[in-house]
Order: C-alpha cells, then structure tokens, then sequence
C-alpha cells in the first residue's frame, strides 16, 4: 500500500507536460509552485469530502508560458472552488 494512502481523504498528483515546457527546470518550477498552492488550501477540499471516502485528484498545467505563484495559486484555488461544487452535489 503507498504511504498516506489511508491516512489522508485526497490524494493529489501533479503534472506539467514536457512538449510545452521542454527544460526539466522550467516544469519542476511550475510544479513546485502547484504543489505550493495546493499545499496552503487543501483543507478546504478535506472538510468537503464525506467521512470514509478518499478522492484521487490530478492536477495538469495547461498554460502555453510561464506563471507567476500569484497567478497559478489563483488558478488552483479557483479550481478547489469548483471541486467543492462538485464534491457537493
């Protein structure tokens, strides 16, 4: 069984496509910046998912250049606010 798997209610991945981001620095450094974002602001996905129950989330950078954490924070945020709805229904 992988590490956590039991023990948290999300489990997040993360992934910035090589034929975008052709340097191994540039994408790490985006993905780091996603990491760092969801990091802040997934409590609010793990009070909205119903005891018992594990969600499995995937996180893709679809942006052709290069963000700023403002901006990539804003986006994962805005796209916790979207999962919640969901999650809600």
């Amino acid at each position: 069984m992988p590490r956590g798997a039991e023990l948290s209610p999300v489990r997040a991945g993360f992934s910035v496509p090589k034929k975008k981001f052709r340097k191994s620095v540039h994408r790490h450094r985006l993905r780091r910046l996603m990491v760092e974002a969801w990091r802040l602001n997934k409590q609010e996905v793990y009070e909205a998912v119903p005891d018992g129950q594990q969600l499995h989330l995937f996180i893709l950078y679809t942006s052709p250049e290069m963000q700023d954490y403002p901006t990539v924070a804003a986006a994962v945020h805005k796209g916790i606010g979207q999962l919640k709805t969901v999650i809600a229904k």
